[in-house]
């Protein structure tokens, strides 16, 4: 795309979100995400989170773009064919290998307890953070916000611009459904994020992630939260702390059919997507070969 191009479609992007925010967000919808926390926050409490997540900025109106783009599910398996050399190669094999052994003890306790193997792990963790050194700078609060109150709005707008038109961009009523379930998960992850913000004692709007929203270095969404673990005994659960993280996708992968179905079943469940599946079992094969197996655990070590 012509560079001037691109940066007039953003500009009108940005002035699009600072519009709706002008507009009065769809009473309805509040009313449906307030009761859903009212244990937890008064209404006016939710008003003011909810006024505050709608304020624009670049970096969320860019990555709402790119999340509603007719195109945006083949950029992201593009993107997911390009990541397999820059995150399954020498140097990254060698930091798995390094990794394992930083967590050694916890891998081994780890996999005795979920019989989870540790470069599965391990090839989750790189993929989603490159072993914690990616988490992203996005205010999570503020895509879930934009989602739920005007996905449609933002949707009708690139079909009335010819965006559906372009080369390769999903049909219309493709794109019409893919925003039905943007919404129904935004509304999810926003009242998760909202009820553990209040009984972990947070700001709900400071919290920084991914593009898409999720969390710590197991890039979690706030509705997967649940099958979050504390991995260092400390009581708490973040998942920017190393053994909280190892431990919650071990978690997760044994409570998605890890045992039952296989691995790939389980990084499927985790990520939805062929190539992310396929290239987080190329990564933890190899790793595991390298020397990163629960077999290489002493006796001591798995007890």
């Amino acid at each position: 795309m012509n560079k001037h191009l691109f940066f007039l479609l953003f500009f009108l992007f940005f002035q699009f979100i600072s519009a709706e925010n002008a507009q009065k967000y769809d009473e309805k919808s509040f009313d449906t995400l307030f009761k859903a926390v009212s244990k937890h926050y008064s209404k006016e409490e939710v008003r003011k989170i909810v006024e505050e997540s709608l304020q624009p900025d670049e970096l969320t109106e860019k990555n709402l773009a790119f999340i509603y783009s007719p195109l945006s599910i083949k950029k992201q398996a593009e993107d997911h064919t390009g990541y397999l050399d820059k995150l399954i190669n020498g140097e990254t094999v060698k930091n798995g290998v390094d990794f394992f052994n930083k967590y050694k003890e916890l891998f081994c306790k780890t996999y005795a307890e979920t019989k989870v193997e540790a470069s599965d792990i391990i090839g989750i963790l790189n993929w989603e953070s490159r072993l914690g050194l990616v988490t992203g700078e996005q205010k999570i609060i503020k895509v879930f916000a934009a989602q739920y109150f005007f996905g449609e709005k933002r949707n009708e707008a690139l079909i009335q611009s010819g965006e559906y038109k372009k080369d390769g961009a999903m049909t219309v009523d493709a794109g019409k459904k893919r925003v039905e379930r943007l919404k129904k998960n935004a509304f999810s992850n926003f009242k998760a994020l909202l009820i553990q913000a209040k009984e972990k004692k947070f700001d709900p709007l400071e919290v920084k992630g991914s593009w898409a929203g999720a969390i710590g270095f197991p890039q979690f969404m706030p509705a997967s939260m649940k099958f979050a673990r504390d991995g260092n005994g400390d009581g708490k659960i973040d998942l920017f702390v190393m053994e909280d993280a190892i431990v919650s996708v071990a978690n997760y992968l044994k409570l998605h059919g890890y045992s039952e179905k296989g691995s790939v079943a389980a990084f499927k469940a985790y990520n939805n997507d062929k190539i992310y599946a396929e290239g987080v079992k190329k990564y933890s094969d190899l790793v595991k070969k390298a020397g990163a197996e629960a077999g290489s655990c002493g006796k001591e070590s798995a007890n």
